[in-house]
């Protein structure tokens, strides 16, 4: 990533995205969704057209080679334009994480079929979900079933069939196709499949989440789906030289860097609502909000740590390019390892300074910013369900632990 701070204009003040959407062309879709994200979320209006433009302009390929429809980003600029996307509207970044990650994936063991599938539709600028992990483990440890358990063979239509549920299916609302693993009917293997979205899928608007709202992270349903034999693939085998053994980093890293987006997007709607604020109170001392002291020290507070959160990320994301880097290296452990405890510190420090930066939003504007009209309650609501996302207290202890006794991340979660 660049020295300095691609969001942050000559004049020092933020802007809403940085030199290298505005290079891509996304800079117009990106200030549209924007402007439009108060208003989705007070009418819950879903962001098909949103999504589907971002998907237009190629945001779910961006990492694909450019000889194959993407720009050959690195991953740390791919997560600088996605924290764009999260300060316009972070429901809509959150929306494209799963897809992002079978990207990362794909892109890793492309000679595979699944993988080199996947990439395919990419390039398609097709996005793609998730259709496997239940909730049915119950016990600390336990993994969940898959939700296609089985893919039964069709012997008169030549093709298989498979049924179930997923709750909590994170951004399948707007995907295209769902990747899974399941069990053939045939030989029995395990195997990995492509279904491409069509008759017996649907997903259910039944999230209930008090914040990121629009993600699609309600029920999707899979009854008596088809999936042609031809995207029934072996099971991806695990790489025999494999070095380190903490692979989901990615996951987390996201999700902290759409927090940061958010604290970019509370900085810059600070600005909006100290100017707009029409009235002081009595015992201030200047007739116009704008020229009041303590507000205007508050408004720089707001800007000082929403860089400082923003700034924090970019280390997380600096360490997972490293590791990203090293893939297939001698470094790879040490890299991939590094990531991990950076990504987790971020998040601790993060998850802690984000929510208060939204607050001092709610003070600044006073009486004035509690209408739910400019919906700016969002960005707290959004935060702390972001946040809640694989609990910063357990990386609070791993850190702590880690400078005690040595201890390592577990390696099945998403730290």
């Amino acid at each position: 990533m660049a020295d300095s701070d691609p969001t942050i204009a000559h004049s020092g003040q933020p802007k809403l995205v940085s030199p290298l959407s505005i290079a891509l062309d996304l800079s117009g879709v990106i200030d549209d969704i924007a402007s439009t994200a108060a208003e989705r979320e007070l009418a819950h209006r879903l962001p098909y057209d949103e999504i589907g433009a971002l998907k237009a302009h190629g945001f779910g390929a961006l990492r694909l080679p450019s000889d194959a429809g993407g720009h050959g980003l690195r991953l740390s600029e791919l997560l600088t334009v996605a924290r764009d996307v999260a300060a316009a509207d972070s429901n809509i970044a959150h929306a494209f994480r799963n897809h992002l990650w079978q990207v990362e994936a794909a892109l890793r063991r492309r000679d595979h079929p699944f993988h080199a599938h996947v990439l395919a539709l990419t390039a398609q600028k097709k996005t793609i979900g998730l259709s496997f992990a239940e909730t049915d483990a119950r016990a600390a440890g336990a993994r969940s079933s898959r939700v296609l358990s089985k893919l039964e063979w069709d012997d008169t239509q030549q093709h298989y069939v498979g049924s179930g549920d997923k709750i909590y299916a994170t951004g399948n609302l707007y995907n295209d196709a769902f990747v899974g693993v399941a069990v053939e009917s045939r030989e029995g293997r395990t195997v990995q499949y492509v279904l491409e979205r069509g008759e017996g899928v649907s997903d259910d608007d039944d999230w209930q989440g008090f914040g990121q709202r629009l993600t699609g992270s309600g029920t999707a349903r899979f009854r008596a789906v088809t999936v042609p034999a031809a995207q029934v693939y072996p099971q991806d085998p695990p790489r025999s030289d494999e070095a380190a053994p903490w692979g989901f980093t990615f996951h987390q890293v996201y999700l902290t860097n759409c927090i940061a987006g958010i604290a970019r997007r509370v900085a810059l709607d600070a600005v909006d609502v100290l100017r707009a604020r029409k009235r002081n109170f009595y015992h201030g001392e200047t007739a116009h909000p704008a020229d009041e002291p303590v507000l205007q020290a508050l408004l720089g507070r707001i800007r000082a740590y929403a860089a400082s959160v923003e700034a924090t990320a970019d280390r997380a994301v600096s360490a997972l390019q490293l590791a990203s880097d090293a893939y297939g290296t001698s470094d790879e452990y040490d890299a991939t390892l590094a990531a991990t405890f950076a990504a987790s510190e971020a998040k601790v420090v993060i998850d802690d300074l984000a929510p208060q930066i939204a607050t001092w939003l709610i003070d600044l504007g006073s009486g004035s910013v509690v209408s739910r009209v400019g919906a700016l309650d969002r960005h707290w609501r959004n935060i702390k369900v972001m946040a809640s996302h694989n609990p910063r207290l357990y990386k609070e202890r791993l850190l702590g632990q880690n400078l005690l006794n040595g201890q390592l991340p577990p390696t099945g979660a998403f730290f």
